[in-house]
């Protein structure tokens, strides 16, 4: 019987599962609405129950699992602490709970870094040895890999990237300080920058592209740039620089071989990237920048998972050489 491992990306809307061989051949990925109001146990019952029918319609013998969700965690105890995203996952022991149905390797990790392991491992991370992964979405995510390696820093706080500040006397973030990264190149924060100059009374084709201000989001603010609006091209290009100045950072600070850029407002393409090439210069100095990759994530929605897949594997290897030993 064939041995494989399982990965599981656990997300407020939905769980992406996927189950691989040892050698790498994708055999079966499903994906689940996560339904926060039925609870914890019976959203990670409906995940038991899909693994167990795939082991079983697949014939195949599970090896480990990886497994990706929201942070807080507490990592060494297998821990869900309390995500924003997850009502009443308040130190909820996923990882027991998965070990008491299948009594294989198990690891834990913050979506975040499963999504940096993924690119990682899969995506255009491949052939580096030193890569930052950001996520610009609805929030301002990331991770950091040196050496191959995630970083987790104490308290496995480590990639915050999304909460650096950027602008001091700019509007309060919802973890509390002023002027996060996340506050101005967030898909919302976008949003709520175009809501309050169309609510000034700005001119501006936004305003046919919905039926009413409130309905404005990110897309709303690129499409009018595609068509050339003026204040949705403000709007953008001073994300684009924020966003800049964010990256110039970690640069500074890490020197990585490359950067890699994921999230939905990541898809507007060479809309965000020839303008970030554009700025990064003016706030980088310390480092050879022409040594830098700034790349386009790859696996988009499926970063997540494939980075848990990685996770089950490294498990795997480790348990089986302690085995061994």
């Amino acid at each position: 019987m064939d041995e494989v491992v399982a990965g599981i990306d656990i997300g407020g809307t939905k769980i992406a599962i996927a189950i691989e061989t040892l050698a790498g051949e994708r055999i079966a990925a499903r994906r689940l609405p996560t339904q926060v109001k039925i609870g914890a146990y019976a959203i990670i019952e409906n995940v038991l129950q899909s693994i167990t029918e795939i082991l079983e319609d697949k014939q195949v013998k599970l090896a480990a699992i990886g497994i990706g969700c929201p942070s807080p965690l507490d990592i060494e105890k297998g821990l869900v602490i309390s995500p924003s995203n997850l009502q009443n996952w308040d130190n909820f022991p996923i990882v027991k709970l998965f070990k008491k149905r299948f009594n294989v390797p198990i690891v834990l990790e913050n979506d975040a870094n499963t999504a940096t392991l993924g690119e990682y491992n899969y995506g255009a991370g491949r052939g580096f040895k030193n890569i930052v992964y950001i996520t610009v979405s609805t929030g301002v995510g990331g991770g950091i890999i040196i050496n191959g390696e995630i970083v987790h820093g104490v308290g496995w706080g480590a990639g915050e990237l999304g909460h650096t500040i950027v602008q001091p006397d700019g509007v309060r973030c919802n973890c509390g300080s002023i002027g996060c990264l996340e506050t101005i190149c967030a898909g919302v924060h976008i949003a709520r920058r175009a809501k309050m100059r169309l609510a000034g009374g700005e001119p501006s084709l936004m305003n046919e592209l919905v039926l009413n201000i409130n309905e404005v989001t990110a897309k709303t603010v690129v499409e009018a740039v595609r068509k050339k609006d003026q204040l949705a091209s403000e709007i953008w290009t001073e994300t684009c620089r924020f966003l800049a100045i964010g990256i110039a950072n970690i640069i500074t600070l890490i020197a990585p071989e490359a950067i890699i850029i994921g999230g939905g407002v990541a898809s507007a393409g060479e809309l965000l990237f020839a303008p970030l090439r554009s700025f990064l210069p003016q706030f980088v100095s310390m480092i050879p920048l022409e040594k830098v990759a700034v790349l386009p994530a790859e696996l988009g929605g499926e970063s997540g998972v494939c980075g848990a897949l990685a996770l089950a594997k490294q498990v795997y290897l480790e348990s089986y050489q302690v085995y061994e030993v």
